[in-house]
């Protein structure tokens, strides 16, 4: 259960993938727990990595992992009647306000004595902050905790505006367009919001080819987001060229990653360069995580029965329906492993692979459950 109160096992299976929408989201809705994320939670922040299921608290905290969690905790406090949300949400703020700097730049890595062991930078992390703000200002959290999300926000977004990365972009986009949703009328966020997706839209014109719809000429990590994105600026600004940019590069993702019928997400081990051979191996949730929430989004957006069929087997990898039949989410403890390797599982469950599912999850119960059903 969603309130991380004792449960009966409530797994999904096969034969649930198969049933209608609002029946996989009560479904899956009865099978997340809490209980891993709040293990991992002290009173600093999220812990980033575990070993097995205990916290390894001397490898320390990421904003990278701060403000996922914390995107997941203003969604679902929405969502799910869990007055630990808040207290979550506030955690994971107060955490990357403390690693930003006066020029809006982040530092990323903090050690478990508190010393900040990187510099200030402008890459994902910075992207995810923006995203993470705009979620909260596209919520109902309450006003103060509002006011430093829109601080953290217009301090960083200068800095995605000159990124050359695109994950950075994506990021960013997604968080402007979120806080478009609350502030439809804002001229200036709908400037960035044209400016970010025309940057994915550019990059997609230059590198793709007959048989490579994408924006780069490599497939690595997070890869749905770049589309997500495009769906997001297609929903705030009606631009039918992000639509149709982000409908061809989904269908290309969801056909690379396919193996048999089964979701199987680009391998770290090599990744998948064009023309290349992709790597199969580790498959990272990350992947899997963005894949739900965007074919989430897909549906809710073109409903195309592809993206529903699509939708289906990617969620079913996080419970068995994958190139190893192996469970990556554990129910029993709300974890989700950190990936699958050649060898199977690995059996460690950090905070990024956790959040992964914890995301997915909750969009994709918030997107179906039935609008009369307790707690939605």
């Amino acid at each position: 259960m969603w309130d991380g109160q004792e449960s009966p096992i409530n797994m999904v299976t096969s034969s649930d993938l198969q049933r209608g929408l609002e029946e996989l989201s009560l479904k899956l809705k009865q099978s997340v727990k809490l209980d891993h994320l709040l293990a991992l939670t002290d009173e600093t922040g999220l812990l980033q990595h575990a070993t097995f299921s205990v916290p390894a608290r001397r490898e320390g905290y990421t904003v990278d992992d701060n403000v996922r969690a914390l995107v997941f905790a203003s969604r679902a406090n929405r969502t799910l009647t869990d007055a630990r949300l808040m207290g979550l949400a506030r955690k994971f703020i107060s955490f990357t306000m403390h690693m930003q700097e006066e020029d809006g730049r982040l530092h990323n890595y903090m050690d478990f004595s508190h010393r900040i062991a990187d510099e200030a930078k402008t890459g994902d992390h910075l992207g995810r902050a923006i995203w993470a703000t705009g979620v909260v200002l596209n919520s109902d959290a309450p006003a103060g905790l509002k006011s430093s999300a829109r601080q953290i926000f217009d301090r960083a977004l200068p800095w995605a505006r000159q990124s050359d990365s695109l994950r950075t972009k994506a990021y960013a986009t997604l968080g402007v367009c979120e806080r478009l949703s609350a502030e439809p009328d804002d001229r200036n966020l709908q400037s960035n919001a044209k400016m970010l997706a025309d940057s994915l839209a550019d990059a997609y014109d230059k590198n793709r080819a007959e048989d490579w719809e994408w924006f780069e000429r490599i497939l690595t990590y997070d890869n749905p987001r770049l589309s997500q994105a495009l769906l997001a600026a297609y929903s705030a600004l009606g631009q039918p060229t992000y639509r149709e940019i982000a409908e061809s590069t989904l269908r290309f993702l969801m056909t690379v990653e396919s193996v048999d019928g089964r979701f199987a997400p680009i391998g770290s081990r090599g990744w998948y360069h064009r023309g290349g051979t992709k790597a199969l191996y580790d498959q990272q949730p990350i992947e899997t995580g963005a894949m739900v929430e965007t074919a989430t989004l897909a549906v809710k957006t073109m409903g195309a029965e592809v993206y529903e069929h699509g939708l289906r087997a990617v969620l079913g990898w996080f419970f068995g329906m994958n190139s190893k039949w192996i469970n990556v989410y554990d129910e029993a403890t709300g974890a989700c492993y950190d990936g699958i390797t050649q060898a199977g599982l690995n059996q460690n469950q950090g905070a990024e692979s956790t959040v992964a599912f914890l995301l997915g999850a909750e969009r994709f119960v918030e997107a179906f459950s039935s609008a009369t059903e307790p707690g939605i």
